[in-house]
């Protein structure tokens, strides 16, 4: 080979290797700002189980028709060595757990369990005779700050497994009492626990997703980035921050399913996380033989149905849960959005 040929070569090599190194450099830079945790509880840190409502929008939601009285705060081991999480636990009353049923419920992105639409289903539950438990994602809300960043549920999941070992543990519920609810981010999160740990006999995801590769790709052209890059921000993820943002994936939910129930809503006027990512678990449930319903509430924003159809969205979350978990259920009263 010339010399010409030679340095033509390195040239090469060399405008190739600056260019990887350059669109993993924007990889980094997206990751860590698409991906940047916000801990604590914000705008939202006056609210309770006891009184809530959304302090971040003129909602003329009667919030204040719905109020828990008894609740109980815990920290506890979360997936991995040195995560604590914080936590409501919500019995049917101060008299305990009983025989009802428990529901765990699963915050979305960059919000805790001071959210007002968290605490909004979980009075739901508690008032239909669920007892629930509420707690903070690692890096959200009160819990461990791990690395400030989130995981979209890859990592997440192992706190939500976590919450089942306590539950189990430390207050002797009976496995085949325990449901899950995941809204947005914690549907992916749910996902994933459910797929992996049969304890959770039933799920439901509200706004969720199953393909880690299109939620990555849409988020960033939701931020106005081009598609291609992101390879260049999951690659980035794995370098500089030891995250597989890809795997484990939410379709083992269905997968794994092993007969287990799995309810998914999604509002078609969803901008946040499209529609389709959950009419697309139907492909997935039949590829699979999961045990999958649907529900897509016409024109419903994101995490929007149980205020635009707040009597179907409590009929058909208590009526789920209640048909396939165990355990005795002693409503309070009838639910009403007056």
């Amino acid at each position: 080979m010339s010399i010409i040929h030679k340095r033509l070569a390195i040239s090469v090599l060399l405008i190739c290797l600056f260019s990887v190194l350059i669109y993993i450099g924007v990889g980094y830079f997206i990751y860590t700002t698409l991906a940047r945790a916000e801990p604590g509880c914000g705008n939202n840190c006056s609210n309770s189980p006891n009184s809530f409502m959304d302090h971040s929008s003129n909602s003329d939601f009667a919030f204040s028709n719905f109020s828990i009285d008894y609740w109980e705060s815990y920290r506890y081991p979360g997936g991995d060595e040195g995560i604590e999480l914080d936590a409501w636990w919500i019995p049917v009353d101060q008299n305990g757990a009983g025989d009802s049923p428990v529901i765990i419920l699963t915050h979305g992105l960059r919000a805790s369990k001071y959210d007002s639409d968290i605490l909004l289903v979980a009075a739901i539950l508690n008032e239909a005779g669920f007892n629930t438990l509420l707690f903070d994602q690692r890096d959200h809300g009160m819990s461990t700050i791990e690395d400030g960043q989130i995981s979209v549920g890859t990592k997440e999941y192992r706190d939500l497994i976590s919450s089942v070992d306590w539950l189990v543990d430390e207050q002797s519920i009976n496995p085949n009492r325990i449901g899950v609810y995941g809204l947005s981010m914690g549907a992916g999160t749910a996902a994933i626990a459910f797929g992996l740990d049969e304890r959770i006999r039933a799920v439901v995801l509200e706004s969720g997703y199953s393909d880690l590769n299109v939620i990555v790709k849409e988020e960033l052209q939701r931020e106005g980035y081009p598609s291609w890059l992101s390879k260049g921000a999951v690659w980035a993820a794995y370098i500089f921050g030891n995250e597989t943002l890809l795997e484990p994936s939410p379709q083992l939910a269905f997968m794994n399913h092993s007969g287990r129930p799995i309810f998914a809503m999604h509002g078609t006027g969803d901008t946040r996380v499209l529609p389709h990512n959950t009419s697309d678990m139907e492909v997935f449930a039949k590829q699979y033989g999961a045990n999958l319903e649907t529900w897509m509430a016409e024109n419903a924003i994101h995490s929007g149905i149980k205020f635009m159809y707040f009597d179907e969205f409590a009929s058909r979350l208590i009526d789920f849960f209640k048909s396939n978990l165990e355990g005795d259920l002693k409503p309070k009263k009838n639910l009403e959005n007056n």
